[in-house]
């Protein structure tokens, strides 16, 4: 497999690249307040609200997270480095900052492009593996096919927060 250049991967690099511009539409003349916004407060639906800045950090964190997962599963890294790009830090004071959040996303799809090159064969999308504490078996591609598909949603929740918050008075 030439792996840059495989269809699958060229797909997966393609998808990313969007997500990340739609990322960084989103951040675009954002004043920093508006990350820190909630649309109210309490429960809604049996969920609480999530600010601007929460859902954005939280797209981002859980793409590497199941992006060093495949990683995991195919023995690269050890069970405790499975985790988002900035640990428990993934709310931090730091995902305040609309240019750190945007700059933050670049860092994502340059992570998962790394990964991406990592692979070797297609073989290794197909590898899986038992999760250590649950033992349901996870597989590299549907990780990645996941991270992409549970970003999408999130920004999804972070443009009608956007919204929401233009429109709020």
């Amino acid at each position: 497999m030439s792996h840059p250049t495989h269809p699958e991967l060229t797909t997966y690099r393609r998808l990313l690249k969007e997500k990340n511009r739609e990322i960084q539409s989103l951040l675009a003349d954002l004043p920093a307040e508006a990350l820190l916004w909630k649309p109210f407060e309490g429960e809604a639906w049996g969920n609480p609200a999530n600010t601007l800045g929460e859902i954005l950090a939280h797209a981002i964190s859980s793409t590497v997270y199941l992006i060093r997962r495949a990683d995991w599963i195919l023995g690269r890294i050890p069970w405790a480095e499975v985790e988002g790009d900035e640990g428990p830090e993934e709310f931090g004071p730091a995902n305040h900052d609309p240019a750190y959040l945007a700059a933050r996303a670049d860092r994502m799809v340059e992570s998962v492009d790394q990964a991406l090159d990592r692979l070797t064969s297609l073989e290794e999308l197909a590898a899986s593996r038992p999760h250590p504490r649950v033992g349901r078996e996870m597989n590299v591609r549907y990780d990645i096919q996941h991270a992409i598909e549970h970003l999408s949603q999130h920004i999804g929740h972070a443009q009608l927060t956007r919204q929401l918050w233009e429109v709020k008075e």
